[in-house]
């Protein structure tokens, strides 16, 4: 057996800030979306919980402070459900979730709008013929800043004005439509809620919550449950119930320490989910209240206004950080509290009904899709942010063998030959956040895009300790934005002679960037819902998908032969670009895909699916390699069960046959060369209960060891890949095999945190196995290979660096801590 020592640049400078959680919203088509304060909104699919899509915000637009579902009458999913934002910029946005731009944008004439709700309900109308018509009207209400409630109607034409009602003096934070009568209730920042007639826009009725001396409560949060009970959630910490027939004060329980900020309500009214800026989510209950009862039967009382009553039966605490956002996903099969605030992380509670016993799965704050592009022949990285780019060039390290004294082992720390450095920094001059990026291989490129155009920059590396700096050139010969929209997606040819782009049109372009002008070389538009040439046969399995969808995947072959395009209607076509034609249609999944790749320096295409499911597909011969006909049906539970999904693919040429599958918390190595068995996983997550080799107990969880790394923790050179003929490739430690004085080195600092490794890393142990895990780095924003495979980079966003950069969080001294 021979070893292969393949370094790791692990890289921590790439200081990613996911922006916070505003708004969620979840729609009975199964997606919920989430508003985040940078302006951007995603799309998750609550079958999968996985991030579908994400709606760039528009540039400078203010944040987003609440989300809507609509639904529509149309085909597509655009037209089905669609989908509404507002914020603080004063205006309402409909947004088509295919092309991810604004369908129209319209001001609500009373300034910032703090919170949104629709109602919708049947109407019957009578035809020319005096037939009756059923049809669906939606209302819109927002609450303004300037102290008025404004009702909009909602209709196949946009959204229009329908009616202004009477002004109070202060600000509208909170509004909800009442189920079945004609009222809309607005919570403001006097300590009053205020309730209107949605038909005269009139005042009905005035409630008022408790306050504190000489200050005003700010009503935060408004819902009505199903049987007309509004419930209240407000500055004190304080929810209330309030009886809609008699406009009274049913209950007020102070259940939070600081101010209420959401509340989710579902079908059921006798349950009801708060939090705020105390970090906790607490579930109310209506029980039957026994005592009080027959307390009042005793005292010849009438009890019918006290059978029952709301109390706290749940408290969890999921977050960092304030809860700005709640979301019941209750219809049939989904049983989920979803919750996200100020710390970005999306939480979602699974079976909501055993609250507060119910499993959390926290998922990954930044893209399915990776933002690090890496240059491998030119040892460029480029990491994308909301309005600019930048691109650090790797550093090296002591190759000399003797110089270390050996060839070391996993783990090893290796002396540093050159830093890494930031050689630019672009600033785009963007309309929206951008959506894509991607570097050259030669480094010699860059592409950037926002919503509405694509640009393309040349790149001149200047030498280190050079006067004289990296220069960033914009190429204005390049297509304009009406010949080339904004893309969703961006790939170089692994030549860097073409530029692939997939336009938020749905059609795929592919400019050539070695010849002067960047001529257009083809325009592919299949993905909106049109067959090319090639097999049509396999084409037209992909039944019942015939309009156009957002392209979200793109991957070329190592010898730039094969282009593979992806969409999320689950269509994936391959293009063969010597020819430039349609070569063959990928039979259609049961399941979306997530991500895919050309591995092995072949045309076999391996595809991942949401059930973290692969598929390996033979490009060239049109069907499915002979390994994963015999393979794909036995991948083992331990991968198919994890809740996070493959992010990424990729194959080294140190390593024949042998495919690394990593997702934000791990790395799955499949080696092809060898078949799968029904229980055949080897897991790094058993740790041994024994001491180690130091006498010291291992730490219980990894993040009690990270907390030793520095924040700004410029990654090192570090930990080491061990590839092998009898396993997959090894990229962690065992704490029973190295001692706790092999340590990852910084580039940036020196190796002072001595037992990071025996804390918190760990191994795989490959003998006789196809398949390994290992969970040693995380989250992973990007993992890939330099050329020729002899280093690998992996670029991770630790949660504690996020935590520590965000403002501290809500903490209240007690007595004696």
């Amino acid at each position: 057996m021979v070893n292969q020592m393949v370094p790791v640049h692990r890289c921590r400078f790439v200081a990613h800030m996911p922006s916070g959680i505003n708004a969620l919203a979840y729609g009975e088509h199964g997606k919920v979306a989430c508003a985040r304060a940078n302006g951007d909104i995603e799309v998750w699919d609550a079958a999968t919980w996985t991030l579908e899509r994400r709606v760039p915000g528009i540039g400078g637009g203010g944040s987003i402070e609440s989300v809507s579902w609509v639904s529509g009458a149309g085909e597509s999913m655009a037209e089905k459900v669609r989908l509404f934002s507002a914020g603080l910029d004063g205006f309402v946005t409909e947004w088509d979730t295919i092309s991810l731009a604004p369908v129209s944008r319209v001001e609500s004439g009373g300034g910032a709008v703090w919170s949104m709700a629709v109602k919708s309900f049947k109407r019957v109308e009578e035809d020319e013929g005096n037939e009756s018509v059923e049809s669906t009207e939606h209302i819109m209400a927002l609450a303004c800043e300037d102290g008025r409630v404004r009702l909009f109607s909602v209709d196949t034409q946009g959204v229009v004005l329908k009616g202004v009602c009477d002004r109070m003096d202060s600000r509208v934070l909170s509004v909800a439509f009442h189920p079945t009568k004609n009222m809309v209730a607005a919570g403001s920042s006097d300590s009053c809620i205020r309730i209107y007639s949605t038909t005269t826009f009139r005042l009905l009725a005035r409630l008022t919550v408790d306050t504190r001396s000489g200050e005003d409560t700010l009503v935060w949060t408004l819902a009505y449950l199903s049987d007309g009970t509004l419930v209240a959630g407000d500055s004190l910490g304080t929810v209330s119930f309030w009886d809609m027939s008699s406009f009274t004060l049913m209950r007020a329980l102070k259940a939070h320490l600081a101010d209420v900020l959401c509340l989710a309500v579902g079908k059921d009214p006798s349950v009801v989910f708060s939090s705020g800026v105390d970090r906790r989510v607490i579930q109310f209950s209506l029980v039957d209240n026994a005592l009080e009862v027959q307390q009042n039967y005793m005292k010849k009382k009438s009890s019918k206004l006290y059978a029952k009553n709301w109390v706290l039966t749940g408290d969890r605490r999921f977050h960092s950080h304030d809860v700005r956002a709640l979301a019941l996903c209750e219809s049939k099969p989904f049983d989920a509290l979803v919750s996200g605030g100020v710390d970005a992380t999306f939480i979602v509670s699974k079976t909501i009904s055993k609250f507060p016993e119910c499993k959390q799965e926290r998922k990954a704050m930044f893209p399915q899709n990776p933002l690090i592009s890496l240059a491998k022949d030119a040892r460029l990285l480029l990491a994308r942010f909301d309005d600019h780019v930048k691109i650090w060039e790797l550093g090296q390290f002591v190759s000399d063998a003797s110089t270390s004294g050996g060839p070391g082992r996993a783990g090893d720390k290796l002396d540093i030959l050159k830093k890494e450095r930031l050689i630019a920094e672009v600033k785009i001059k963007n309309l929206t956040n951008l959506t894509a990026s991607a570097i050259s291989n030669d480094g010699k490129f860059i592409a950037v895009s926002d919503l509405f155009s694509t640009r393309l920059f040349e790149i001149q590396v200047s030498p280190r300790n050079a006067r004289v700096h990296t220069r960033v050139t914009r190429l204005k010969e390049f297509p304009s934005p009406s010949e080339i929209p904004g893309s969703t997606s961006i790939e170089f040819t692994p030549d860097s002679k073409r530029l692939v782009l997939a336009g938020t049109d749905s059609i795929v372009r592919i400019v050539a960037i070695s010849d002067a002008g960047f001529p257009i070389l083809a325009q592919l538009t299949q993905h909106r819902g049109t067959v090319g040439s090639g097999n049509r046969k396999n084409a037209s399995s992909n039944v019942g998908f015939t309009g156009r969808e957002l392209v979200s995947s793109l991957a070329v072959s190592e010898d730039s032969q094969w282009l593979a395009t992806g969409d999320l209607a689950n269509r994936i076509h391959i293009f063969n670009l010597d020819s430039m034609k349609h070569h063959v249609t990928v039979p259609h999944f049961k399941s979306q895909h997530t991500t895919f790749s050309f591995v092995n320096q072949s045309s076999a295409l391996v595809i991942t699916l949401n059930t973290n499911e692969v598929f390996m597909y033979d490009a060239e011969q049109r069907r499915l390699t002979e390994w994963s006909r015999q393979n794909s049906h036995l991948i083992p539970e331990r991968l198919l069960s994890r809740p996070e999904h493959v992010m990424g693919v990729e194959s080294s040429e140190a390593a024949p046959g042998k495919i690394v599958l990593w997702s934000s918390d791990y790395m799955c190595t499949l080696d092809t060369h060898k078949p799968l068995l029904a229980n055949d996983m080897s897991s790094t997550r058993k740790r041994k209960k024994s001491r180690t080799r130091n006498g010291s107990t291992p730490s219980k969880s990894p993040l009690d060891s990270t907390k030793l790394l520095p924040t700004n923790g410029s990654a090192a050179i570090g930990h080491s890949i061990n590839v092998n003929d009898n396993g997959a490739i090894t990229i962690s430690d065992s704490e029973d095999e190295i001692p706790s004085t092999v340590t990852p080195m910084d580039i940036d600092t020196k190796p002072t945190y001595a037992s990071i490794v025996s804390h918190a890393a760990t191994r795989t142990s490959t003998a006789g196995n196809a398949v390994s895990m290992q969970f040693t780095y995380g989250p992973t924003m990007f993992f890939g290979f330099l050329h020729g495979g002899a280093e690998a980079v992996v670029v991770e966003r630790p949660i504690l660096s996020v935590i520590d950069a965000l403002p501290p969080g809500f903490y209240r001294k007690r007595y004696g801590t």
